[in-house]
């Protein structure tokens, strides 16, 4: 009996398809087990959610987007088993992250053997600096190093963001789809089958997530890993696709694009370890200073401060194409003041929200004498 090959187009479908079908279908079967089991995840500190909440909802993920991927790359992409391998071994850390507790530090052990497998036994790594600082070609050495703290930050940007409803999962849909239709057009159908598997995985899981019934689960650790992963993966490869000339755009400024991709949590996290950094904390204890805090500070709900911050990721990518002529340093200038400037209004309509509050408390009656009581 002949062989069934399928490529091109209907091979990314079908990753987009199984992967949406099986996290759509598995979800409410992780949550019944975690319910049974009482694997809820529990009010606490740094946690915004006052009920148990299911969660290892990147079972579910990893699951549909897994079999997508493998059901549809057909031998597109060289060292497939290695990147596998890194996936699984990333599922399990961020598994036993969310029923137990994973020392941070161990946490980081586990992110930098995954990185180190796929940079140094598969073609995923940077082999191009596009011209920045004057440094085209990076010698091997340097190419690991690069690649393995890059792959790393980037998985841990996308995990400290997963803080509010829908957030990590709407900055994955929005990057893989970027990055989908980038490699789409440039005719790179392995990385574009990878884009739509996780894409499709990321938008079943959000129905769930974004619910307020007895089906709403979260991400964790176990699905912010492997999407951290499979978009830092993807950001690799935008970068080598346009240095190798293959790309369907010659992009000058493509390291500065691809930081537009994931503006959201690369932003964010640098924004939050300055801030530790600063005030002499360590940058491994987590805190209340993230962009979606603030937003709920200012008084936004989970999903209109989802919704918000995902239009300026889609704003600043905008930006980055468009302004892709002005080079790398300018580029990426020019994306900072963006997000520098959002960030001072955000905290100004914090600091009016607090003091809305306070004159509420004062013309309350009653309230004032408690206040100095207290």
């Amino acid at each position: 009996m002949q062989e069934i090959v399928i490529t091109g187009l209907p091979a990314i479908l079908l990753a987009f398809a199984s992967a949406l079908f099986i996290t759509w279908y598995y979800i409410p079967k992780v949550i019944k087990v975690v319910r049974d089991r009482h694997l809820e995840d529990k009010p606490g500190f740094n946690k915004i959610h006052k009920r148990d909440i299911p969660t290892l909802g990147g079972i579910g993920i990893f699951g549909g987007f897994i079999f997508g991927f493998l059901v549809g790359i057909n031998g597109y992409m060289p060292g497939l088993s290695y990147f596998t391998a890194a996936m699984v071994f990333l599922l399990f850390v961020g598994i036993k992250n969310d029923l137990v507790f994973l020392n941070p530090r161990k946490k980081l052990w586990a992110e930098l053997a995954v990185a180190v497998l796929v940079a140094v036994f598969t073609n995923i790594h940077f082999t191009h600096f596009h011209g920045l600082l004057g440094i085209t070609n990076i010698p091997p050495v340097a190419s690991y190093i690069v690649t393995v703290f890059l792959i790393v930050f980037i998985i841990n940007a996308v995990n400290l963001i997963d803080g509010i409803d829908g957030l990590a999962g709407s900055v994955g849909i929005i990057a893989s789809l970027v990055f989908g239709v980038f490699f789409f057009l440039s005719g790179d159908y392995g990385y574009t089958i990878m884009a739509a598997a996780l894409l499709g995985a990321l938008i079943a899981f959000l129905r769930y997530n974004l619910s307020e019934g007895p089906k709403k689960i979260f991400m964790g650790d176990s699905g912010s890993l492997v999407t951290g992963f499979a978009l830092a993966v993807m950001a690799v490869r935008f970068n080598e696709l346009v240095a190798a000339g293959g790309a369907v755009l010659d992009l000058k400024s493509a390291p500065a694009v691809s930081i537009a991709i994931l503006i959201i949590p690369l932003y964010d996290t640098l924004r939050v370890m300055t801030l530790r950094l600063r005030d002499g904390k360590s940058i491994f204890i987590g805190d209340k200073r993230h962009i979606h805090h603030l937003m709920l500070s200012a008084g936004l709900s989970h999903k209109r401060a989802t919704l918000y911050i995902s239009l300026f990721n889609i704003f600043i990518i905008a930006v980055a194409f468009l302004l892709d002529g002005l080079g790398i340093l300018l580029l990426g200038i020019v994306l900072l003041s963006l997000c520098l400037i959002a960030t001072r209004l955000l905290n100004l309509a914090v600091e009016r929200r607090m003091e809305a509050d306070v004159h509420t408390l004062i013309e309350v009656p009653g309230v004032a004498e408690v206040t100095k009581v207290g």
